[in-house]
């Protein structure tokens, strides 16, 4: 007798042979014990989980002579044909081959006829989705309305392109991808059967490299049988595998933790060295990071505990120790990034090697709390030294609260007019530009410091509207009575007042007026030259300024990195 292999010769003959399928298993059991067989079925799910074994399953149940616990005897005549994949009741279409419409028109017209044996005539029709919308549409109405005894059973690994009208004449059927513990079980169960000498680790790799199918992991176990004559190691499989030893995958993972540039770039070139792409590196470590991330999250791996032996697992909680979160995740989106980018370069190394040296040479990497609270820092530090107005902060929109001052004139040089708060009843700001210097202080001087508050109107612009307070925060106050605010811009900011002119923002500013001295002045605007040469630098707030912009800059260097921004503006040198 010829060889079998062992993908047909372990294939599923009863529903309870059927692994990681069970709510699948147990609904069609039912159906076919209460006698609610429907007259189509959809089984969609990914490659080698069981979809056409469970159909001839149940064709061989439906057609059984004398079913025994809900599922087929395996001995009639019927069952044993179906095994054998001679029954002429049981007929199985390739869907991508017999895909057009005279296909179907054919199918249409052999439904008309009775099985010869069994109950039942029962087309299994896989990859279903191959199959041309006009064949999809020549079917509609034979699925809708079968015979009395035609079943119909699809499977597709690509549901999303069978035609909605035939799923909804369908009952639909997901499988699910066989996790590794399942795999791992049924290799080691065949194993057993056929006296094959297979260590633990050799079927966890297979089940790992199976993604899912029973089919693909007993494929791979075939060919390791051939290649190592029913004595498996786990050295055998990476080796025919291809695949990436795990041993250095933790060693350039340790490279990078340790921040060991040298030790990574003798990694990498043993490893491509050895045939291995870049671009399975970084498959690999993207993995391995997840792993260290999971454990990093939970503290409890369950869905590790397949992928790793004993010693593995001792090995991945010791990289995972000093690592914080933030750090781990920093690292598997550089690394993901990078395995993207190398997908559309021809010299896929360099971008690898580029990226593995970046994270090698990595400061600690902040968390995006402490660099908040460090620019906040260092933006105070910038108000305090230029005695400028109080800094927004980068944690809150709120600015420091500010003790309740007069407003005091501004030093100008002489002869131009310092902006002046004059007392209630004063004019128009054109009748003071004559006094001398002496005398508007003395007017500033006689409006009390509770009557009127600068910051005070400026912070409830700030609350009301921010874009009002956007461009009224540079402005001054020039004159001010019970009926009449002046507020002054420098002539570089016609833009700011042309834009507070408009009523509704008028209005706001008049409503803070209001509101913080009790009186309900009208607000006007006015462009200033005193106001422009006022607000010069001096050479020493502008070095105290360029020493802080240095102080800064690795703070902004690191926020750059972790967010993988660049620089729009520098904050340091004000707002605009």
């Amino acid at each position: 007798m010829s060889y079998q292999i062992l993908a047909r010769k372990y294939r599923p003959q009863k529903f309870e042979d059927v692994v990681g399928q069970e709510s699948v298993t147990k609904t069609l059991q039912n159906a076919v014990h209460s006698g609610r067989v429907a007259s189509a079925y959809l089984f969609c799910g990914p490659r080698g989980v069981g979809k056409t074994s469970v159909a001839r399953i149940l064709a061989k149940t439906i057609n059984c002579a004398k079913p025994a616990e809900k599922s087929p005897c395996g001995e009639c005549v019927s069952c044993m044909e179906v095994t054998a994949g001679n029954s002429i009741d049981v007929l199985e279409i390739d869907g991508a081959s017999n895909n057009g419409v005279d296909e179907i028109r054919t199918l249409r017209e052999n439904v008309k006829f009775s099985p010869s044996q069994g109950k039942f005539k029962v087309y299994i029709i896989d990859e279903v989705h191959m199959l041309s919308p006009g064949a999809f549409n020549a079917l509609l109405k034979t699925l809708e309305e079968p015979p009395t005894h035609v079943k119909f059973i699809f499977a597709t690994t690509e549901p999303h392109k069978v035609l909605p009208t035939i799923i909804s004449r369908c009952q639909r059927f997901d499988f699910r991808r066989l996790g590794p513990k399942v795999i791992f079980d049924r290799i080691e169960q065949i194993a057993n059967i056929e006296k094959i000498d297979i260590d633990k680790h050799a079927s966890l790799l297979i089940s790992g490299a199976a993604d899912g199918s029973l089919r693909d992991a007993l494929v791979i176990l075939d060919q390791m049988v051939s290649f190592s004559d029913k004595k498996i190691s786990s050295e055998d499989v990476i080796e025919l595998l291809g695949m990436v030893q795990k041993k250095v995958i933790f060693a350039l993972a340790d490279a990078i933790i340790k921040n060991k540039p040298k030790e990574i770039i003798e990694q990498l070139d043993t490893l491509i060295s050895g045939g291995k792409a870049p671009s399975q590196i970084a498959t690999h470590l993207v993995k391995h990071f997840r792993d260290i991330m999971v454990l990093k999250s939970t503290n409890n791996v369950p869905t590790l505990d397949m992928s790793f032996t004993p010693e593995e697992m001792e090995e991945l909680k010791s990289q995972c120790a000093p690592l914080s979160l933030e750090e781990v995740l920093y690292i598997l989106q550089n690394i993901s990034n990078c395995a993207s980018l190398m997908k559309n370069t021809m010299f896929a190394r360099a971008p690898l090697e580029v990226m593995l040296i970046k994270l090698a040479k990595r400061a600690n990497v902040l968390s995006l709390g402490k660099v908040l609270d460090e620019l906040n820092r260092l933006s105070e530090d910038v108000s305090n030294e230029t005695n400028d107005e109080p800094a927004r902060t980068f944690a809150s929109v709120e600015r420091t609260p500010v003790t309740p001052v007069n407003v005091a004139p501004r030093a100008a040089p002489a002869p131009t007019i310092e902006p002046v708060i004059p007392a209630a009843g004063s004019e128009k700001l054109a009748g003071a530009v004559e006094t001398p210097p002496s005398e508007t202080a003395s007017r500033a001087s006689e409006v009390s410091t509770e009557k009127f508050n600068w910051n005070a109107v400026v912070n409830y612009v700030k609350k009301k509207k921010m874009s009002v307070f956007t461009f009224l925060h540079k402005a001054s106050p020039v004159e001010f009575s019970d009926k009449k605010l002046v507020i002054g811009f420098g002539k570089d900011l016609t833009f700011n007042k042309e834009v507070l002119e408009t009523e509704t923002n008028r209005k706001i500013i008049e409503e803070a007026a209001n509101k913080v001295t009790g009186c309900a002045p009208r607000v006007e605007f006015i462009l200033l030259e005193f106001l422009g040469a006022a607000e010069e630098e001096s050479a020493e707030v502008s070095r105290k300024k360029n020493e802080t912009r240095e102080k800064m800059k690795p703070v902004i260097e690191k926020a750059m990195d972790v967010f993988g921004g660049h620089l729009v503006r520098d904050f340091t040198e004000g707002e605009s």
